[in-house]
């Protein structure tokens, strides 16, 4: 009888542990939705989510002077400068926001969903213009 159910649990047991372990692995970011960076609409909801979220630390105008910013090292990103209005950075900028920096106090903000982190990316990129 215990031969039986071990023979039936544990394969279930090492499924489980797989599909665990394999679902805290970091994915890539999903791909850029097309006209994102140019849409308006993406860049006012992504400029009310930065309010709300980011321009604690990185300043109003996402010059890395919010008004967390003493004491933070590494000082918060200044998302004014040209590397984070790359289109090429999408993806990175994506990224970013979803799992954080480690080592940095910049957090994973996971708990917003993909369309939202997208809107923030279009935001992101529309400061330097």
């Amino acid at each position: 009888m215990a031969t039986r159910w071990f023979r039936k649990t544990v394969p279930c047991l090492a499924l489980t542990a797989v599909l665990v372990a394999v679902s805290a692995c970091k994915r890539d970011a999903p791909e850029m939705p097309a006209g994102l960076l140019t849409s308006q609409q993406a860049r006012v909801a992504g400029g009310e989510l930065f309010a709300a979220n980011c321009a604690i630390c990185h300043g109003a105008s996402g010059d890395g002077h919010g008004l967390r910013q003493a004491g933070m090292n590494p000082p918060p990103a200044n998302l004014t400068l040209l590397a984070w209005s790359d289109e090429a950075s999408g993806s990175r900028i994506y990224k970013i926001i979803h799992d954080g920096v480690p080592g940095t106090a910049m957090p994973s903000w996971a708990t917003l969903g993909d369309r939202q982190i997208w809107d923030l990316v279009a935001y992101i990129h529309s400061l330097r213009q």
